[in-house]
């Protein structure tokens, strides 16, 4: 009686066993890591009534002895009542898998016509469930002869991304903008740093005029924010897209464009600290060459 309690207790797959990696990438999305100046939130944003789409890739575990899992994949915001299932998995919208196969789906969801500033949680649920028929309802999920009661459960939260916020167009124009503004802003600061303090004592031209462009692509970003939490968010975009010209702008000053007096400046900067050092090293290399040649030159 023990041993067939034994091989009855090895028979059965441990729960959460039949997936060993389970992998999601979203596409459609408008911009990515938008800090929400009215509500604090760090999101990912979408156009409303775009096309979300879930990309899931599994890898089926290992298990002795080997079985089928037949697994359902699905998507749920929290906007929505139910699990949107794949419907490219097949037969009956299920995917057959045994050990150590991989098989992937898409879920193609739909957002809300309506735009708006909240955060949305979302979250992906692989189940292996019955052999004929998807699985619905909530995670996890038991009944219907599926092999284990446990499922898989993937949401944003420590998996790279954010919250969903599906925005108007204006909103997510605006957000477009301040991301791409932001980086730009920090890239061209951080190069405006390394020239007026690692390179140089007194600072080339260009620098002065790039910093005294960062510092306007700055206040244009605090006057976008303020129209951001004002609700007028074309004049958010405006304000974001001037910070980001001029953050451009700084750029170009700092790399010489339209005139190349800074580049030569920073090319003079690299050559009057490593031209003594190669002068050097010429001087030293031609007075060895010089003493080899005598020391060669055959006496008369």
């Amino acid at each position: 009686m023990l041993a067939a309690l034994a091989i009855s207790a090895i028979s059965v797959p441990k729960a959460q066993a039949f997936a060993s990696s389970t992998t999601v990438s979203l596409s459609g999305l408008g911009v990515s890591a938008f800090a929400d100046p009215q509500t604090g939130n760090t999101v990912d944003g979408i156009s409303s009534g775009s096309t979300l789409t879930v990309n899931v890739a599994i890898l089926a575990s290992s298990v002795v002895p080997s079985y089928q899992r037949n697994i359902t994949v699905g998507f749920e915001g929290d906007w929505m009542s139910t699990y949107q299932n794949a419907t490219n998995a097949s037969p009956g919208s299920t995917l057959p898998l045994s050990n150590s196969q991989q098989a992937s789906v898409t879920i193609s969801v739909t957002m809300p016509s309506n735009g708006g500033l909240t955060a949305h949680s979302w979250s992906v649920a692989v189940w292996d469930g019955p052999s004929n028929s998807a699985v619905s309802g909530s995670c996890p999920f038991g009944g219907n002869g599926e092999r284990t009661p446990a499922c898989n459960l993937f949401s944003y939260a420590g998996a790279g991304y954010h919250q969903l916020a599906i925005y108007t167009g204006d909103q997510l124009s605006a957000a477009q903008a301040s991301v791409q503004a932001a980086s730009t802003i920090s890239s061209v600061s951080s190069a405006i740093a390394l020239v007026t303090g690692s390179l140089v004592h007194t600072p080339p031209p260009g620098a002065t005029a790039a910093a005294g462009q960062i510092a306007q692509a700055n206040t244009e970003m605090s006057q976008g924010s303020q129209s951001w939490r004002n609700g007028d968010y074309g004049g958010a975009k405006n304000h974001y897209q001037n910070a980001l010209n001029d953050a451009n702008a700084a750029a170009g000053s700092l790399t010489g464009q339209g005139g190349g007096v800074d580049e030569a400046n920073l090319v003079n900067l690299v050559l009057g600290g490593t031209g003594i050092a190669l002068i050097g090293v010429g001087a030293l290399l031609a007075g060895i060459g010089a003493f080899m040649h005598f020391r060669r030159k055959p006496k008369v």
